[in-house]
């Protein structure tokens, strides 16, 4: 081999090495585990995707290592790949573990304090829910004082279209989730449930208007309940602080101390996980 051939791979791969070697300085300290969970937290921030040369500015990381974890995430179904750009972004199983996560998340823990003075300034049973394509899930409660109880279980399921929880996730939730949504049947749990998407879609305009839901006597005769939502630092839902009780002390035609002090504790729940109105503006 001609002498200079020899001489230009030396450099090359002397060039390849010191690159490798510069990567891995970078890297000290910090395990791989982590920079996998700093490469999806990038992610989950860019809903449109991110591509590698921008993902590693946004790290601070050499773009070759950033795809070699991009390619095991990827290979496992954590991200997600499009076609058409080779934009990277959080594939279905971050989504499923997302879920899993959020249905076990102690809110009512952390948010107990919170939670009480609702109970107590309201007398009504109080409820923290999340959602999914169609439903509404109760996570959990705290049992009013009023003589007459209203009995949940964390874990009871309600459609979107016949709670005040629903239409908050209807009207705060994903645009994909709405239209979705409005374009099926809508099943009827009284005479009074709205099974009209039209009708269906005005209430969702008016919760957004007026930042709160009722609903009354949609799901059951003689219950009605006030909902709110809990928003993330990013702005996305995370769920809703509902107040549910009989219609007798949730007319439909609500107190507006009830509405003021339910809107008052889902902002404070909201804050705690980081929301801010002027950041998300």
């Amino acid at each position: 081999m001609p002498r200079n051939v020899v001489s230009d791979n030396q450099e090359v791969r002397a060039a390849s090495g010191a690159v490798e070697a510069q990567e891995e300085s970078a890297e000290q300290g910090l395990p791989t585990a982590i920079v996998s969970l700093k490469v999806i937290e990038a992610l989950a921030a860019a809903p449109t995707g991110l591509g590698v040369t921008r993902l590693a500015q946004l790290l601070g990381m050499p773009k070759a290592r950033v795809h070699r974890h991009l390619s095991v995430l990827r290979e496992h179904g954590y991200v997600d790949q499009d076609p058409d750009n080779n934009q990277y972004r959080v594939g279905w199983q971050m989504f499923l573990l997302g879920r899993a996560c959020s249905s076990r998340f102690d809110v009512m823990g952390l948010a107990k304090p919170v939670l009480e003075q609702l109970r107590d300034e309201v007398g009504q049973t109080v409820v923290i829910s999340t959602f999914s394509d169609n439903e509404v899930v109760v996570l959990d409660l705290l049992r009013g004082t009023a003589p007459v109880e209203i009995s949940l279980r964390p874990g009871t399921r309600f459609h979107h279209n016949s709670v005040a929880q629903g239409k908050i996730a209807l009207a705060y939730g994903p645009d994909k989730l709405r239209r979705a949504y409005l374009s099926q049947t809508l099943p009827a749990c009284t005479p009074r449930t709205i099974v009209d998407p039209d009708r269906l879609a005005a209430e969702i305009e008016l919760v957004r208007k007026r930042g709160w839901a009722d609903a009354p006597e949609e799901l059951y005769i003689g219950i009605n309940a006030l909902a709110a939502p809990l928003l993330q630092g990013n702005g996305e839902l995370f769920g809703t602080l509902a107040i549910v009780g009989s219609i007798h002390y949730l007319p439909s035609t609500p107190d507006p101390a009830h509405v003021q002090a339910l809107l008052s504790a889902a902002a404070h729940i909201s804050a705690s996980m980081g929301y801010s109105a002027a950041k998300t503006r």
